[in-house]
């Protein structure tokens, strides 16, 4: 039983008593916490307005109210429950018309406890989708964040960031798995703790990093063993599965699992059981999974190198991050941050960036991202200042004009044949023609000019505006 689904509340509306109290222990036998019975039509007609988004489950025909009236006024007041018709009467009309109402279906009674449970479960998540999705449209009209403090380990102030953190408060709560895909570097495991705090789950989050791990180490890390299930299997030992137990379970690179470690791993996510290696006991897992890549699992899905049901079973909330180059405005601020830390940690007097320095890094690449610029920044302070990190980037900025130069994709003779001018231009003004040209092949783009070149956006823009005002 989904925890999410489970928790959430049914109401049984029927003057057949004997019905209602079946109704009742069937759903409390699946785990249904929240079931409460009227056996008055205008008991619940009084207090539809005020129910929380659930399932009514509704006789259609009862002495003081009809079932149909309840039906409408429940769609008028509050659409947010899910209307599950149930009557003894079997006519296409009647359900046809209920249905058109705003019944979300029509079951004839007896209804059998299997397709009862099924019909609720579906009419259950249908109630979940609308309540989130207007969660997200309320949160996208006003704007500002429930709880900044969750985010507060992810230094950003990008619009596309923002927008992340907006969704991310909506769906944590849920218990389906989380999806967060992003290049190396960008931060996906603050993402997946910062999803694990706004859940407001008791457990603990445990992370595990699936690249590079066979089959058996996978499971045996993942599941746990028993005694004696191997040769040196001297104590039992619990997997990292049961110490997330009413947690998260952080699985990172995702994308390098082998075709039989997906599998165990749908079986997981699918059925909430697990079996630790050399038991054939099954155990409960009420961990919520979150799952990372850097890779592009719908080109990897369509290869056949990862299932297709695993990856819409772990794609049912999906995050993506954008890279650093895409996220100028965050350069600067991310420096001193990481600056003010590495100051501390190293014991070191506060370094300042300077403005060539500030020139450089926002127009770097950073094909490591985040994690790049904090071991650059790390690296200068421990070898000799921020003066250290300048002469690099400029050795890095010289090598990638040199790389632009002779990868650009404009239609030209080889680079052995190109004419040079004696003298030969300065750097400065070497750049701005590279910048001239590609603008003009991108038909004035720079999205697709930036491309050319090998350069973010921000940094194409921050050079043009240097080349105006120097002209």
């Amino acid at each position: 039983m989904d925890e999410q689904t489970s928790k959430h509340p049914v109401y049984i509306v029927d003057d057949d008593k004997a019905l209602t109290r079946s109704f009742y222990l069937t759903l409390k036998s699946f785990g249904y916490r929240d079931v409460k019975t009227f056996d008055n039509g205008r008991q619940v007609l009084d207090l539809l307005p005020e129910l929380e988004h659930g399932v009514l489950l509704l006789d259609l025909f009862m002495p003081d109210v009809s079932g149909e009236v309840i039906l409408q006024q429940a769609r008028d007041t509050n659409p947010g429950i899910q209307v599950v018709v149930v009557t003894g009467v079997d006519e296409t009309d009647t359900a046809v018309r209920c249905i058109k109402s705003g019944a979300f279906d029509y079951l004839v009674k007896p209804v059998d406890a299997d397709r009862l449970i099924t019909t609720l479960r579906r009419a259950m998540s249908h109630a979940l989708i609308l309540q989130q999705n207007q969660r997200l449209s309320r949160k996208l009209l006003t704007g500002g964040l429930d709880r900044p403090d969750i985010f507060q380990d992810i230094i950003t102030r990008n619009p596309k960031m923002t927008a992340i953190f907006s969704y991310l408060e909506v769906v944590a709560t849920m218990s389906d798995p989380v999806l967060i895909t992003g290049e190396t570097g960008t931060g996906k495991d603050l993402l997946a703790q910062a999803v694990h705090r706004a859940s407001g789950r008791t457990g603990a989050f445990i992370s595990l990093n699936a690249a590079g791990l066979d089959d058996n180490v996978f499971a045996d890390t993942l599941f746990g063993h028993v005694k004696g299930a191997f040769t040196d299997a001297r104590e039992p030992r619990k997997g990292l599965i049961e110490q997330a137990e009413n947690g998260t379970l952080f699985l990172d690179e995702i994308g390098d699992l082998s075709p039989s470690a997906q599998v165990k791993l749908l079986k997981l996510i699918q059925d909430h059981v697990y079996y630790s290696l050399g038991s054939d006991i099954p155990k409960a897992s009420k961990a919520r999974v979150i799952a990372a890549t850097n890779r592009d699992l719908e080109s990897s899905r369509k290869l056949g190198q990862f299932r297709e049901d695993l990856f819409y079973r772990i794609n049912t909330y999906r995050l993506h991050l954008p890279p650093l180059r895409e996220r100028g405005e965050d350069v600067l601020l991310l420096v001193e941050h990481y600056l003010a830390e590495a100051c501390i940690e190293l014991r070191l007097a506060r370094e300042h960036v300077s403005p060539r320095l500030a020139d450089l890094l926002q127009t770097y690449n950073f094909p490591g991202n985040v994690r790049e610029l904090r071991s650059l920044i790390y690296a200068a302070m421990a070898g000799g200042g921020m003066s250290v990190l300048e002469e690099k980037l400029a050795g890095l900025a010289g090598i990638a004009l040199e790389s632009c130069t002779n990868s650009v994709a404009l239609p030209r003779p080889g680079i052995d044949d190109w004419q040079y001018p004696n003298p030969l231009p300065s750097l400065e003004q070497a750049c701005s023609r590279l910048v001239d040209q590609a603008l003009r092949t991108a038909n004035g783009n720079q999205a697709k000019a930036a491309a050319m070149l090998g350069i973010s956006r921000q940094a194409l823009n921050k050079r043009i505006r240097k080349i105006a005002s120097s002209r």
